[in-house]
């Protein structure tokens, strides 16, 4: 038994080992990349911009399961929340074109009623909070804005109360149509609904804090804006090996070679929160899960929007041109990032949270 068995519990230790790919999560994702990247390239992600998503994706994904990994035994899940993280990471690399971090989200919020509010991983389906705190009675919903929404059969809303939230779960198309915004990220378009007086298909009560039930949808969002900063970056990273100025490669100046250093740190400190987040949650770590959730959210973002910005600069006037790709990664970075709080205000919470004082 080695010194670190003796003082720790094999649970705290297994946790820990979490932290890390196992051979079996490496595989999850590399067999992600190769799927959805090879099925939807960025060429699909550039046909967005005629205004409609890429035929046969969504079936791509639920075909494969992808929405069931890290959802509980009881709703017929395979793994954990790691394993979540690890698949929407490698998701958010590809720039995956289908609404998988929505329909993730919506089931991981819903996952935690514990049985209550039905899920169903194979229609896809998002995510909103309500704006405001709703008093007794019947919550007040009114507008939402629904990140990857225009796809959704069903509407998971999160609604701040005095005390605790309530979850409801409302069917996308009762809702009537939706004002759709394309022009940030058009393979990842935010729809606008409002719910005025229509019914709840159900809803639940949760006695506990806001960012506690958004702490497993906040890490899947960490994930994915990961992802997304570990593509640009890699990308940034092979043009500055390739590209030659001066007879040199331009890797080899100080101002792109440390410029890239700061991005990969900040990428490397994404994931270590956003696997920290997930290991505290599928242990049911609560606290710290919500407090890490939230950390992990916020240097995801940074890092994303970072990361495109930095391939922008290393591909210098190219990097400016519709032809390239680094707008696809610059403007999916800048459409995800603000959903759930942007990185002040997850920094703000986290604070708050550890002070044990309101947001």
């Amino acid at each position: 038994m080695s010194p670190a068995e003796e003082r720790w519990p094999g649970s705290v230790l297994e946790s820990w080992r979490d932290l890390v790919l196992t051979d079996e999560r490496r595989e999850l994702t590399e067999t992600v990349r190769r799927h959805l990247g090879g099925g939807f390239p960025l060429e699909a992600v550039r046909a967005c911009f005629a205004g409609s998503q890429p035929e046969g994706a969504w079936a791509a994904v639920s075909g494969a399961e992808y929405t069931s990994i890290g959802l509980p035994e009881w709703a017929g899940g395979l793994g954990t929340l790691v394993d979540a993280a690890a698949l929407l990471e490698a998701a958010g690399e590809v720039l995956v074109p289908a609404p998988l971090l929505a329909t993730a989200m919506s089931l991981q919020t819903l996952s935690q009623a514990g049985g209550v509010l039905p899920l169903d991983p194979a229609r896809p389906a998002a995510l909103a909070v309500a704006d405001g705190v709703s008093g007794p009675g019947r919550p007040a919903i009114g507008r939402l804005v629904v990140l990857d929404g225009v796809l959704a059969e069903r509407l998971t809303v999160v609604v701040p109360r005095e005390q605790g939230v309530t979850v409801a779960q409302f069917d996308a198309a009762a809702l009537g149509p939706a004002e759709v915004h394309r022009h940030v990220d058009p393979s990842r378009p935010v729809a606008v609904f409002d719910a005025g007086e229509t019914p709840p298909l159900s809803h639940a009560d949760d006695p506990r804090p806001l960012d506690a039930v958004l702490a497993p949808a906040r890490t899947a969002v960490a994930a994915d804006l990961t992802g997304t900063a570990a593509g640009a970056l890699d990308r940034a990273v092979r043009h500055a090996l390739d590209r030659e100025q001066f007879g040199r490669k331009i890797g080899a100046f100080q101002a792109v070679k440390h410029r890239l250093a700061d991005v990969y740190v900040a990428v490397e400190r994404a994931r270590s929160l956003t696997r920290a987040a997930a290991v505290a949650l599928a242990g049911a770590s609560a606290p710290s899960g919500a407090e890490l959730s939230l950390l992990a959210k916020a240097a995801a973002s940074e890092a994303a929007v970072d990361a495109s910005r930095a391939l922008v600069q290393v591909l210098g006037a190219m990097g400016m041109t519709f032809e390239s790709d680094a707008h696809l990664f610059f403007r999916r970075a800048q459409q995800t990032a603000p959903f759930l709080g942007s990185a002040a205000v997850c920094y703000r919470r986290a604070v708050a949270a550890r002070r044990g004082v309101p947001a």
